[in-house]
């Protein structure tokens, strides 16, 4: 992987000879927060960390590869040398079963990397390693975003090994499934009749997995639970803020009385993200108070309470307004198994609700329940014994 959002992780010495490896003890490195997902949950330990992340994109990266601080010819060997040691360490399994195949994650489309050189069809092309295309559901648009990446792969001369169609809406499955067949199968076609690359599959849309936990919302904001961190990896369906729903996300504009009424409507699986302002301390009071009645009487309590402390003055300057200790210390008081409740430094109501409901939600190594749903989703739907046929065996050439 060549990543963008970095993490520092102890990096262990292996137990086998796989790698070229000169260090013989462990050391921090640097890594893209997806490898350390990848590679403790599938639990790749035979692997080094610095391997499977061999460059970093960090802000001034790119001036600097510009300004011909960073050696392209080095960046290169370090892609490719990463690669060679996993291509080893996968066939030689070590305490592991041996493997034949390496994946190489990219990122977004597959030109991206090409200001610092390393676009991902010239690595691929670099490595002798196959493409499969992934694109979200939809026809029109989806294949011209797939004839624009398969365009910049024939031009590096990679070979396509299929497509992947991502978040497919339900109800319109089958239907896109067809009509891309289709197009592909037209359009892609060879000039003497060699087949267009197969689709692979198609994974229909599944909204849990787009959905934010309360780790992603502490990423957003830069901030950590005050109370309910045992929380911090449940989900929040926060684009069904429909009337009369369990779930969703709710900003508090009405008095106490009626925001109590909403949470006493409410029963065990509900599940809200409740959005005010700093200054309303009868809410955020209300909120804990609501909690400890429900857990008095045995119902489980599952909604949120962020606390937005930025304040418009209309003319587009923001100000800040900390929360009070007293408050403060009667959330921190619920402690870890407490209802979560963080704030939202800076951010007015509005905007905070904004941010949540449009953020991406990210992968975490530790919220396994997630990386679990999507394994089970997503395997069903696609046809890796058509993968395996359709990948060459280049990667074992180049490592022989």
């Amino acid at each position: 992987a060549v990543g963008q959002q970095c993490m520092r992780v102890w990096d262990e010495p292996l137990d086998n000879d796989s790698n070229d490896a000169d260090d013989e003890a462990g050391q921090y490195v640097l890594v893209d927060k997806d490898v350390k997902l990848i590679r403790d949950h599938f639990g790749l330990s035979h692997l080094r960390y610095q391997d499977m992340s061999p460059v970093l994109i960090p802000q001034g990266y790119t001036k600097s590869y510009l300004d011909g601080d960073i050696n392209h010819h080095d960046q290169t060997a370090d892609i490719r040398r990463a690669y060679l040691n996993i291509v080893k360490a996968t066939k030689l399994g070590g305490n592991h079963n041996s493997h034949s195949i390496t994946i190489c994650e990219g990122t977004g489309h597959v030109g991206v990397g090409s200001v610092v050189g390393s676009g991902n069809a010239r690595v691929a092309a670099e490595l002798g390693a196959d493409v499969v295309l992934v694109a979200n559901g939809g026809l029109g648009r989806t294949f011209d975003e797939l004839e624009l990446n398969r365009s910049l792969c024939l031009q590096h001369g990679v070979n396509i090994a299929g497509v992947v169609i991502n978040k497919v809406q339900p109800d319109k499955y089958d239907q896109t499934r067809e009509y891309l067949t289709k197009a592909i199968d037209q359009m892609w076609a060879g000039p003497n009749g060699e087949p267009a690359p197969p689709i692979l599959g198609v994974v229909p849309d599944r909204p849990y997995l787009g959905c934010p936990a309360l780790a992603d919302v502490e990423s957003t904001f830069g901030t950590v639970l005050l109370s309910g961190s045992d929380h911090r990896y449940r989900h929040y369906d926060v684009g069904s803020n429909v009337q009369g729903r369990n779930i969703g996300m709710s900003m508090i504009t009405t008095d106490l009385a009626a925001f109590l009424r909403t949470m006493q409507r409410q029963d065990g699986d509900a599940r809200t993200m409740f959005i005010c302002h700093v200054t309303r301390d009868d809410v955020i009071l209300g909120f804990l108070a609501e909690y400890r009645r429900k857990t008095r009487r045995g119902i489980p309590f599952q909604s949120a309470l962020v606390i937005c402390t930025g304040c418009d003055d209309g003319m587009g300057d923001v100000s800040d307004i900390e929360l009070s200790p007293e408050v403060c210390d009667m959330i921190r008081d619920a402690g870890p198994a407490g209802p979560p409740v963080l704030c939202a430094p800076g951010y007015s109501p509005a905007d905070a609700a904004k941010h949540i409901r449009t953020m991406t939600p990210k992968f975490n190594a530790n919220d396994g329940r997630r990386v679990t749903r999507a394994t089970e989703h997503y395997e069903p739907y696609i046809d890796f014994d058509l993968l395996i046929e359709r990948t060459s065996s280049s990667a074992a050439d180049i490592a022989a």
